[in-house]
Formats: structure tokens, sequence, C-alpha cells
């Protein structure tokens, strides 16, 4: 991988370890709970289904913290018949206790690619008569948690929504070859979410190729 990358990663790894039922609703007759909204291939990638993927979340949910994130992947991705390990499983939680960096992790798993997920922004739905709105707030994602609770701003019909970029890249090149844009419809309390998250990010995945075999339903 680039080594900024790797650095980034590293880094915001070491920062969440040190701080170490989805609701539904209807709009327009459609139930929305995770929402994927696109995703890209690079055209220049031609290698076959991924067989094994190193699994790193910069996200959190509670309980669980980020583990919690990479766990329900890593089963999920079990499920469609794909290899996994999960960064927190072979990467130090204690910082006082010298562990594999992140390069040398990736490395030793023999993993085909390295799978990134993260919350890049959470907004407010809104919900209308007719049409619909999503407001971001800002990349600082519990900043506008806390502010938008502490506020009392969401009226009864409101939703919170974390917008989640997953990533998929080469080890072997540090190139990024593949990603998703999903909304979360229920960013109060991601836990709630995962099995539906994580079901159609493998089930994405699956359709663009990156693996060959679909999820099992949990």
């Amino acid at each position: 991988m680039n080594p900024c990358r790797i650095l980034t990663l590293a880094l915001a790894v070491a920062a969440l370890t040190a701080c170490g039922g989805t609701r539904e609703f209807s709009a327009g007759g459609l139930s929305l709970r995770t929402d994927v909204q696109g995703t890209w291939k690079d055209p220049k990638f031609t290698a076959g289904p991924m067989q094994k993927i190193f699994v790193i979340s910069l996200m959190k949910v509670e309980p669980g913290g980020r583990d919690a994130v990479e766990n329900a992947i890593v089963a999920r991705l079990a499920s469609a018949g794909v290899a996994a390990v999960a960064s927190h499983t072979v990467m130090s939680n204690d910082p006082s206790r010298e562990g594999p960096s992140l390069p040398d992790a990736i490395n030793a798993s023999g993993a085909d690619g390295v799978l990134l997920v993260e919350v890049r922004a959470v907004g407010a739905y809104e919900p209308y008569t007719v049409g619909q709105t999503v407001t971001s707030l800002s990349p600082d994602t519990m900043a506008s948690y806390n502010y938008l609770k502490g506020q009392h701003v969401y009226q009864p019909g409101d939703y919170k929504v974390a917008h989640i970029v997953s990533e998929i890249y080469l080890p072997t090149m540090g190139k990024q070859v593949w990603t998703a844009a999903t909304n979360s419809y229920d960013a109060y309390d991601l836990s709630r979410n995962l099995p539906d998250y994580t079901m159609k990010l493998v089930n994405v995945m699956a359709r663009d190729r990156m693996i060959a075999g679909t999820p099992k339903p949990s």
C-alpha cells in the first residue's frame, strides 16, 4: 500500500484502539434501512474474485467498538465463502505491548485485498410529503451526534444518516480498486444496522465480482 496511506490508517487504528433489530421507516412506500448509493470499480482491475480479505474498520459501534464492525464483516464474508482477517485479531490492542505494524499484519495475512470501512459524514434525513433531503453536517461524526442530541434539533419524523464509505485496496500495489458508498438510516445506533449493512455490502462486492459468492442471510 502507499506509505502515506498506510501511515494514515495506522494512526487512525491506533487512535481508535486507545479510545477504546434495525429501525425502519417508509418514504414513498419504500422501506429504507441501508441504501447503497453506488459503487465504483477500477476498469483496469482485471484480476479474478478475491479469495481472502483483510478487514479494517475506522468506524465503531456500541457495544463492541470497531472490533464488532470488523467481526460482523468477517462473518458475512465467510458466509459468502471468502476467508477474511479482522485487523484487531492480529494487531495489539494494548498500546504498551508491541505488535506487528499494519503493513506487516496485512502482508502476513496473505490477503488479496484490504477492505477499509469508515463513516465519512453524518447528516439528518428529513422525509417530506414530496421528496426528501439529506443534510450533511460534518465529517466529525461524534461531534455531530453530540451537538444535535444536545440541541434536540430532530423532529419526530427525522432520522440520523451515516454516510459509510467502503474501499478495497490491493496490498501488493497500494492501489484502490473498488468503492461502495452507503447510507445507513439508523446512524444513532449503528450496531442495529450491522446485519443489513454487511449483507448489502457483501452483495454488491459479489455483484461487482470482487468476490465470487453471495452471502447467506444471518
